[in-house]
């Protein structure tokens, strides 16, 4: 792995490129350039754009960290949906969710690194306000939402975030 600087550099030089150009932006070549490195430090690194992509969001997201202990189910799912919803975010995590279709590799480390992380906070959450199965209702909570994205369908408004929720949870502990 290439040193802890040059990760940060070219971590920034993603996210730099993806601001000014979208996905589009994001070549090996392009990426080299901006963290004025070379390809072959990338490659040694990182095995491909998907993989550069997703290590900078996974390093994103743990800096942004919100698994503070006083956030409610509302403000957890709010906060992924204006993830999910806010550019260049949403466009790079749809470049992201095609690959994971064919790249097993980045769909594992999402899995373990970036979904996995946030589902276990909403189940915790969920399992604290004392529901018989906060696994279940956890994935109803967020189907909906990764549904409306996947489809670029109007995401939640604040009430009708709320009345889904309520919904969910009023299923029963």
């Amino acid at each position: 792995m290439a040193r802890p600087e040059t990760v940060k550099r070219v971590h920034a030089a993603v996210m730099a490129l993806a601001d000014r150009g979208g996905p589009g932006a994001l070549t090996m070549e392009g990426i080299a350039a901006e963290a004025g490195v070379g390809k072959q430090t990338l490659y040694r690194s990182w095995l491909s754009v998907p993989a550069i992509l997703f290590d900078a969001l996974a390093d994103e997201s743990a800096a942004l960290d919100t698994s503070a202990d006083d956030l409610t189910v509302m403000e957890v799912l709010r906060a992924a949906i204006d993830e999910i919803s806010t550019e260049p975010r949403s466009s790079l995590l749809r470049m992201l969710a095609a690959s994971l279709q064919t790249d097993e590799v980045v769909a594992q480390q999402f899995r373990e690194r970036l979904f996995e992380p946030q589902q276990a906070q909403i189940i915790k959450l969920v399992a604290a306000a004392g529901y018989a199965n906060p696994q279940a209702s956890t994935e109803l909570l967020l189907a909906p939402i990764f549904y409306r994205w996947f489809l670029r369908l109007p995401q939640f408004r604040d009430d009708e975030l709320r009345e889904h929720a309520e919904r969910i949870l009023d299923l029963g502990p």
